[in-house]
């Protein structure tokens, strides 16, 4: 498998034509310029090529029952390509925070299938499923998400995907087998059928409304299996929820948002059940900019984007200042675990479009244990 996906990132790097070649600039040529985005190389034939990237620094202080811990972690530290060869757009990238390298998505796409406005997808990517996992972990309020995209192990797979989009709609399907590094390790495999439509009845400006649904069905539980394991709002905690419902698993998920100005709130709600048991959670989160933003939403994607603040420190402001709040709950009782329920509180801070700084207290509760934390973030993306 390395073998067939190293091509990939060659294809990336040196697929081009580099005679001619023209090189987008940032429009700072000062230290600013490190948190505006890297360039993207345009080619005479066409071809485009961006080195893409993000790093997450994190520390936390906190307590788990009797137990207490202050460290940090490079949550996420990410390097890849991605662009256009003849029409076909490419996206490959790797995470290197932990000891072993994690393929990420590893895809291409191909646009106007059959003379239609469908696009067709191919490798690893995300199964279409819940907004607070199809929004990019760039661009999300909290530093983890809510615990039930992870109890009910919401990952990346290799498939199969055709999408469409609009003005106010989104429509995904897709076929998945397991992931690059299960075929690496020649674990067994399974198959997951998914699917996620979204609609936007109101938008207008700076004000949305978004309603979607999601489905997702596993044919039987294996090492192929989708993850479910779940913390309660620190990446650094121990303990974990494990739902355990078993084969042929069947998982449903809503979800509804609102953005108001510099208002904005979403909700989700999940519910998977199988031949073990079932398990189900849901969340609610707000936030507000204190500075007038408004948070980015792209209806053709049935997701939330990148927001940038309106006066960034390199044009003399202050950027962007968000206080958000969130109630999170997983019920794992019917699938052999416990209930959590976890409150967070978080400030963020946009100095740049491409950086920010988070700080936020968490409090969880559960069957066996009480947690808190206090824990901050430093991120980094181009």
């Amino acid at each position: 498998m390395k073998i067939l996906f190293k091509p990939l990132f060659t294809a990336a790097i040196f697929g081009f034509s580099f005679n001619g070649a023209a090189y987008a600039q940032n429009a700072s040529g000062d230290i600013w310029g490190l948190f505006q985005g890297a360039p993207t190389i345009e080619f005479d034939n066409g071809n485009t090529l961006k080195v893409r990237g993000r790093i997450f620094w994190d520390y936390a202080s906190l307590e788990e029952g009797s137990v207490s811990l202050d460290d940090s972690e490079f949550r996420t530290a990410r390097l890849g390509v991605e662009g256009e060869i003849s029409g076909v757009e490419y996206k490959a990238e790797l995470d290197f925070s932990d000891s072993e390298l994690e393929y990420k998505d590893v895809l291409i796409s191909v646009d106007n299938i059959a003379g239609s406005d469908v696009t067709l997808s191919l490798g690893q990517m995300k199964t279409p499923n819940a907004l607070n996992e199809t929004t990019s972990s760039r661009h999300i309020t909290f530093m983890e998400r809510a615990a039930i995209t992870d109890a009910f192990g919401i990952d990346r797979r290799i498939g199969a995907m055709l999408s469409k989009g609009g003005d106010n709609y989104s429509v995904e399907a897709g076929i998945f087998g397991t992931s690059i590094e299960a075929h690496i390790d020649d674990k067994e495999s399974n198959i997951v059928s998914a699917a996620r439509a979204t609609f936007t009845p109101f938008i207008d400006g700076k004000n949305i409304v978004h309603v979607g649904a999601s489905l997702r069905y596993t044919d039987e539980a294996n090492s192929g299996s989708p993850k479910h394991s779940a913390r309660w709002g620190s990446h650094q905690a121990k303990e974990k929820i494990k739902p355990n419902v078993g084969d042929s698993a069947m998982l449903y998920g809503f979800e509804a948002a609102t953005v108001r100005g510099p208002l904005h709130a979403q909700a989700e709600y999940m519910s998977e059940e199988g031949d073990l048991g079932s398990a189900s959670g849901y969340y609610f989160s707000a936030g507000w900019f204190l500075t007038g933003e408004s948070r980015k939403y792209k209806a053709s994607g049935g997701k939330f984007d990148r927001t940038k603040p309106n006066s960034p420190l390199s044009k003399g402001g202050m950027g962007a200042f968000e206080i958000a709040a969130r109630y999170d709950t997983l019920d794992a009782s019917g699938a052999g675990d416990e209930e959590m329920a976890a409150t967070t509180f978080g400030l963020i801070w946009y100095p740049e479009s491409h950086l920010r700084f988070k700080l936020e207290a968490v409090n969880a509760d559960a069957d066996t244990y009480a947690a808190n934390s206090v824990q901050i973030r430093t991120q980094i993306d181009w």
